[in-house]
């Protein structure tokens, strides 16, 4: 066990369009903190691309003060066809209440017919009839607006003859001449809550991270703007998870979580700011790299790299406001359309925020020292030996899945713990002091019980529990006939990383490997490669490897196989390097 104090020395500015310049923001937005400095060794973790391995963390970094007006123009356009929608996202993060909904028409953020607001309800309500309350008066603001909207269109050429609410709608349009402006306006009714008192909070919360997340965006040569990001995303909640699945500060969804970071039954990278932070940074740099502007690659973190690519295809466009104007895929909706808009707007109240909340208090950046697991470990071990309470250890370890936590599964090795500042020493000596008991060589099996009752199929089984009939078959003796009733299944987890060895109850014999299990580790045992005379294997990495994999399938240490190939505290490995493996003796 060690404390890991070599960190990753790839913190350099490129004067470049990608990374070279970023928006100068508000001289006090951040300042506070980063003058304050973190120590070394307790900053923010910079990832490595190695997704099943927490790196080293890196220093802190001050901006560097290299970002100009016009360069920030360059990197972020401001296209005229997006003026009132950042105008109107602008107003939806720092001036509309949470009691606050806007009535609006979602092709032309400019016409707001309404705003509706429930601050006096909010006073004596509780949420759950406040919020019954706004979307039972959202809906019925919707129906009033649209009738109005159609009244103005039946007379339309006849404005003599409207009401003073008629005329008021009528009159909004002034500068719009489209014959079915009424009309299409009607069919394009949206309501939009206000996000003020969440956008002060996540300003305030941000302290505790963006000075980190500042380092991981520099080191890969990121403009540091694009760190506002979660602002939209998830108004810095470590916490927010989506009705689609999307999760942590950046709202990965699964599918590219597991392109940048680590998703299994014992971790989900997401939840982790840190982590999550690396994974968005390679996430945005990989997005530029295939659309070249970042508000195209802004707008495919929400819609999609593939996505955009497409409606450029489709549309014979190069820019954004060309898809704008001319994408009509069902797809690229609401959200998608305004997506660059909604960060331009967010970035610029952040950047401006005495302006718009006066002064507010920013939390101070975490601190914590890193330490790295060489066994299988309670969490509840690691916890007690950095003399952490549970509230504090949660924090900084905030991607361990509720089985790790309630003990059901360990911390496996050659995980990077923070603990912390000041702990990692005693963390070390007591980590050396383990007895048998609280280390272990395998992981922890686990699995859950189904005792099938009458009515029970295979196919509802598997989907109370969200895994595959393939998997209880696999696990169980269940022929062709199917389940019993009496029966009792072994539910073996769903994971959302690549499928492992088949983990089974406390107390109970491990099962035979299956068929594919077996094939896979017969696969995994052929490709281990003979030693060289030097003492050195020859690894070639594969597609879905981690510099962690590869240790445990060598039973080689982690830490020596970072020095065997002069990584440092890095992990990032590449589908073809060549890796010195050493002999384990």
């Amino acid at each position: 066990m060690m404390a890991v104090t070599q960190w990753l020395s790839r913190l350099c500015v490129a004067a470049t369009c990608l990374g070279g310049m970023t928006a100068k923001a508000d001289e006090t937005s951040t300042n506070a903190a980063l003058d304050a400095g973190i120590r070394t060794a307790q900053s923010g973790a910079i990832l490595a691309a190695d997704p099943a391995v927490a790196p080293a963390p890196v220093p802190p970094v001050r901006r560097p003060d290299l970002a100009k007006a016009d360069a920030d123009d360059i990197l972020f356009p401001r296209y005229p066809i997006l003026a009132p929608n950042v105008a109107f996202w602008t107003k939806v993060f720092s001036e509309y209440s949470e009691n606050q909904s806007a009535i609006h028409d979602m092709n032309n953020l400019d016409m707001v017919f309404e705003v509706l607001d429930f601050t006096s309800e909010a006073a004596y309500m509780d949420p759950g009839s406040l919020r019954r309350l706004k979307n039972a008066e959202e809906a019925a603001a919707l129906t009033r607006t649209r009738k109005l909207l159609e009244e103005v269109h039946e007379a339309r050429y006849q404005p003599e003859t409207l009401n003073v609410e008629q005329r008021r709608i009528f009159d909004l349009f002034s500068k719009n001449t489209d014959d079915a402006r009424f009309a299409n306006a009607a069919k394009a009714l949206r309501s939009q809550r206000g996000l003020r008192e969440r956008t002060q909070m996540a300003l305030e919360t941000s302290g505790n991270y963006l000075p980190a997340m500042e380092g991981v965006f520099q080191s890969y040569s990121l403009p540091l703007r694009l760190t506002r990001l979660p602002l939209v995303e998830s108004s810095f909640n470590v916490e927010a998870y989506s009705k689609v699945g999307a999760a942590g500060l950046w709202q990965f969804i699964p599918s590219s979580a597991r392109i940048y970071m680590r998703l299994n039954d014992v971790v989900d990278d997401r939840r982790d700011p840190w982590t999550s932070t690396d994974g968005a940074a390679r996430h945005l740099r990989d997005d530029y790299a295939a659309l070249g502007a970042w508000p195209l690659a802004l707008t495919a973190y929400n819609h999609g790299r593939g996505g955009i690519a497409r409606g450029l295809s489709q549309t014979g466009g190069t820019e954004l406001p060309d898809l704008i104007r001319g994408y009509n895929a069902k797809s690229f909706g609401f959200a998608s359309r305004n997506f660059y808009a909604e960060f331009l707007a967010a970035s610029d109240v952040e950047r401006n925020w005495r302006k718009h909340f006066g002064e507010i208090q920013r939390k101070t950046p975490l601190e914590f020292d890193v330490v790295e697991t060489q066994h299988y470990v309670p969490y509840e071990t690691l916890r007690r030996l950095c003399n952490a309470d549970d509230e504090v250890f949660r924090k900084l370890n905030p991607a361990y899945r509720p089985e790790v936590i309630a003990g059901k599964l360990y911390v496996p090795p050659g995980h990077l713990i923070r603990v912390p500042a000041g702990a990692a020493q005693n963390f070390t000596v007591g980590y050396a002091q383990l007895g048998d008991h609280e280390r272990f060589d395998q992981q922890r099996v686990n699995y859950l019980l189904h005792k099938v009752k009458r009515g029970d199929t295979l196919s509802k089984i598997a989907s109370r529990y969200g895994v595959t009939q393939a998997s209880i078959r696999n696990n169980n003796r269940v022929g062709k006939k199917g389940v019993r009733a009496g029966q009792v299944l072994k539910i073996v987890p769903h994971s959302e990383a690549r499928p492992g060895p088949v983990t089974v109850a406390v107390g109970e014999s491990k099962p035979g490997l299956t068929r594919a299990e077996k094939h896979a580790s017969d696969a995994v045992a052929k490709a281990v490669p003979k030693p060289s005379k030097a003492g050195y294997r020859t690894h070639k990495v594969r597609y879905g490897q981690t510099l962690t994999s590869i240790a445990h399938t060598y039973k080689v240490s982690l830490r020596d196989l970072r020095q065997a190939n002069d990584m440092g505290s890095s992990s990032e490995i590449r589908v073809g390097d060549k890796l010195r493996v050493p002999v384990s003796r």
